[in-house]
């Protein structure tokens, strides 16, 4: 016989009350994110120059490429370009740069910018603060001679319009075309109409030279100044002055190896010119 067994369910005891309670689930806080810093970019610094040395004042004289080229070299810490303007007309004041120079006890002197057949500056000239004629958008005005009271610099005649309200000039001579610009030749000037011609350079820094040329044309007084040592510094920025028979340069007895004049016999009168005088100057 099979012994008979009980069907009656296990007795479970209930479960208590804490084991019916669901513990919450963990909040997970979230991490303080670092934020990620950009990288730093350095803004591009100017190169730092050392002092530069002074230039003397001085005349000097050099033959290149079948040219002669006399010249005035200065440097702008002690000398400085004044215009020196003929408001009644060609001649009314002066008949060469010597007169103008002697009027303002000037050690230099050279002839001005391009003029009109009436005796007008041709483009923009502002003399000691005075500003004249306007601002001449043909080759002959291509470039800019303009200084402060502490500053001097020849610029194109865009860069001059896009910072005239920066440079407070206090003598500006606009003349043409540009010889030399970042010690390079000036591609498509005229190779024709050989003549004397006056110039302006300057080595980007504070070295300057007034100078005449003898008979060459534009071109070849391109190649003949741009990044060359002519005047004691390398020429990095030339402009050219109004040429012909108003060339005219005269260089002081005071000068060394100066009491030179260039200036042809049948030189006409000009409109300006540019007279170098002391920097502490200011007439």
């Amino acid at each position: 016989m099979i012994a008979a067994c009980s069907l009656v369910p296990e007795r479970v005891s209930p479960p208590t009350p804490a084991a019916l309670t669901t513990p919450p689930p963990r909040m997970i806080q979230p991490q303080r994110m670092t934020p990620v810093q950009p990288p730093q970019v350095k803004a591009p610094t100017t190169p730092v120059l050392p002092p530069q040395r002074k230039l003397p004042l001085s005349y000097q004289q050099r033959h290149r490429n079948g040219i002669t080229l006399s010249m005035v070299s200065y440097d702008d810490r002690e000398l400085q370009l004044r215009v020196a303007d003929q408001q009644n007309g060609l001649g009314s004041r002066w008949q060469t740069a010597q007169e103008a120079a002697a009027t303002y006890g000037g050690l230099a002197a050279v002839n001005g910018g391009f003029f009109t057949p009436q005796g007008q500056p041709l483009g923009l000239l502002i003399e000691t603060g005075s500003k004249r004629g306007y601002l001449n958008q043909s080759s002959l005005g291509a470039g800019i001679f303009v200084s402060s009271k502490t500053k001097a610099s020849i610029i194109r005649r865009e860069a001059y319009a896009k910072t005239k309200n920066s440079w407070n000039a206090y003598n500006l001579l606009q003349t043409g075309p540009m010889l030399a610009e970042n010690g390079k030749v000036i591609s498509g000037l005229s190779d024709n109409n050989r003549r004397p011609r006056s110039f302006i350079a300057w080595d980007g820094q504070h070295h300057w030279a007034i100078g005449h040329a003898s008979s060459c044309t534009l071109s070849q007084l391109s190649q003949t100044l741009a990044g060359r040592n002519l005047a004691g510094f390398d020429i990095k920025v030339a402009v050219n002055l109004d040429g012909g028979r108003s060339s005219d340069l005269w260089a002081s007895p005071r000068i060394s190896r100066g009491g030179k004049t260039h200036r042809g016999f049948l030189n006409k009168p000009v409109r300006n010119y540019l007279v170098l005088v002391p920097r502490s100057q200011d007439r």
